[in-house]
């Protein structure tokens, strides 16, 4: 490609380094390797109704985690604002918000009429949330519970297992007392048996 070797006209401004007096293709910024350009603040006034604003772009962002469902087709959909409605004309209720489209082009004709609002995918997104939380409660409880169960049953153990050697003990005390007052019984008979015979 051919350099500009001529001087631009009256008015041109480089774009590259905002100097008038030379073409943007033999700017001296870009023969130094200055990639690294300044932009200038944008003096572009947004205007209401067209431009988005700072909510709008927060909501974008915020409907943009929002995973894609299927359409119709099978392909992955599309999240868009809708902007104007054929059907509905100004008064439809679905202009300025958000819906899952097919993600195939307008002048596809395999595209299917898939349309789902971006807010009930976000309620069933909360939802699923929801329920992760309360199943996971729910598995904490019942882990709890069976904690505590197994704590009252190894205490009823521990008391049961007390009960038997404290009947044991009270019985091997009674075999003692019966076997050593049956003894003395027998030795109390012999002596007087005894004194009978003298």
């Amino acid at each position: 490609t051919k350099r500009k070797e001529s001087t631009p006209p009256d008015g041109y401004v480089c774009r590259l380094c905002s100097v008038p007096g030379h073409w943007i293709q033999v700017c001296p910024t870009k023969k130094t390797g200055d990639k690294k350009r300044k932009r200038k603040p944008s003096d572009h006034v947004p205007v209401p109704g067209k431009d988005p604003s700072p909510e709008d772009v927060a909501e974008a962002q915020k409907m943009q985690e929002i995973p894609p469902p299927k359409c119709f087709c099978g392909e992955t959909s599309r999240l868009n604002k809708v902007k104007r409605s054929k059907a509905g004309g100004d008064n439809s209720r679905a202009l300025g918000k958000y819906f899952f489209f097919c993600s195939k082009k307008r002048d596809d004709e395999t595209q299917c009429r898939f349309a789902r609002p971006a807010d009930l995918e976000l309620n069933k997104m909360k939802a699923r949330a929801g329920n992760k939380a309360a199943q996971k409660k729910t598995e904490q409880e019942e882990s709890a519970q069976k904690k505590k169960e197994t704590k009252q049953i190894k205490k009823a153990k521990v008391e049961q297992s007390e009960k038997k050697k404290q009947v044991e003990v009270a019985a091997e005390g009674d075999d003692d007392d019966s076997s050593s007052s049956s003894g003395s019984s027998s030795s109390s008979d012999s002596s007087s048996s005894d004194d009978d015979e003298e």
